[in-house]
């Protein structure tokens, strides 16, 4: 039904075209959310059909609340069942930050930011033997960093033109260090990169985490 229709009822294509509707207001496509609302915002989509019970708005109000339930392939983010993402962009300059409650992971689980499309990295906790660390990986590739003993944690990602994304983490939400190698954004299963929120248990349908905001700047 798009294109020239002067022929008949399929159009055929045209290589410009009159705006359909001119307004005075401004529409933007929404990144950033605090989670107030009681529905997912339209922007975000899940990586796999969801279960409905494995997440919450209403549960703590102002936060997301992940469950973690066990992923067909231990430590394989594309076997993840509960990961949360959105679309990535191509501009000069790219700051993801997400704020997360860890206080209430079990042992096995992970949680944290990702990227993915044909790859996969990201930055998140890992519980082992009731402790909690910082995790970086790449693929199946982990690399365990520092014990985290307060319950919140600042993920971030940052990234340009050049589609290199470095992480970075906070124990405060003001001073942010670096962690893990820069990681390759690529194209790939029809789609570009994405940014996501993971969270899973390698071992037991156990644990989640609240998440209170993503800010896209």
């Amino acid at each position: 039904m798009i294109g020239d229709r002067s022929k008949g009822e399929i159009g055929s294509m045209v290589w410009s075209g009159g705006m359909p509707k001119v307004g005075a207001k401004r529409l933007m496509i929404v990144r950033s959310d605090d989670f107030d609302s009681q529905e997912l915002a339209p922007q975000w989509q899940w990586n796999y059909q969801p279960r409905a019970y494995m997440h919450s708005l209403t549960e703590r109000p102002g936060w997301m609340r992940l469950r973690a339930f066990r992923p067909l392939e231990p430590g394989n983010l594309f076997k993840a069942g509960n990961t949360l993402t959105q679309r990535t962009w191509r501009t000069p300059a790219n700051c993801v930050t997400i704020k997360v409650d860890i206080s209430n992971m079990a042992d096995g689980q992970r949680a944290g930011l990702c990227h993915f499309s044909a790859h996969c990295s990201g930055l998140g906790v890992v519980q082992c033997e009731g402790e909690r660390y910082i995790e970086h990986f790449e693929g199946q590739h982990f690399t365990r960093g520092e014990r985290l003993a307060q319950p919140y944690i600042w993920l971030q990602s940052r990234w340009g033109l050049d589609g290199l994304s470095t992480y970075h983490y906070s124990l405060d939400g003001d001073h942010f260090v670096p962690f893990g190698k820069p990681y390759r954004m690529v194209w790939g299963h029809y789609r570009g990169d994405r940014i996501g929120i993971y969270s899973y248990n390698d071992v037991a349908v156990e644990g989640w985490v609240d998440v209170d905001y993503l800010h896209y700047q």
